[in-house]
């Protein structure tokens, strides 16, 4: 009966790992404001904050949904933020292969996911998107793909958080998780 047991608990710890290394990395300024749920290592937020235009006037929620049997499947990705994208569904869901269960890697870190997230989003990939007619806008009009896609940064984004204020909220997660 434990031996069964083993792959989930594998889970929980390499989440763990993955998270201290994000947590450490001062390099990674497209994703920000990191936050595990309490008491819930399966359910993460963040805010990306990408550096093309249009998408650079705007920062958007994220939410990492890990399954229970991680790292062995993927984890679910929504963004929470309305994005007029063409990889981005309504619900937020995110098309990029890395994701799907059929080229998932066990050894693929959540960091190298976010990377692949953010590069999709800075450079749209309409041989992957969600939206068939908006990929056929991005390439055979793009000024006005672009014009939309800053109509709806401007709309709905959230506000690009200033160093002052990322600094405030990393040290209130770093209080929150020593209290644990």
């Amino acid at each position: 009966m434990a031996k069964k047991e083993e792959p989930l608990m594998e889970g929980p710890k390499r989440m763990n790992r993955e998270l201290a290394l994000m947590l450490e990395d001062k390099q990674n300024l497209q994703f920000r404001n990191l936050l595990v749920e309490p008491n819930n290592i399966y359910k993460w937020t963040g805010l990306l904050m990408p550096v093309a235009p249009p998408y650079d006037k705007g920062a958007y929620k994220l939410e990492i949904d890990f399954p229970l049997d991680y790292p062995f499947k993927p984890p679910r990705i929504h963004i929470n933020t309305r994005m007029y994208h063409l990889n981005v569904n309504e619900r937020g869901q995110v098309c990029v292969p890395i994701l799907e269960i059929e080229h998932w890697i066990p050894t693929t870190r959540i960091d190298q996911v976010l990377q692949v997230l953010l590069a999709t989003i800075n450079d749209p990939q309409p041989e992957n998107a969600w939206h068939i007619e908006m990929a056929g806008e991005y390439r055979n009009d793009p000024v006005r793909f672009f014009k939309m896609a800053d109509a709806w940064v401007q709309k709905y984004s959230e506000p690009r958080p200033t160093e002052e204020e990322l600094a405030k909220f990393a040290r209130k997660r770093k209080k929150a998780m020593t209290k644990k």
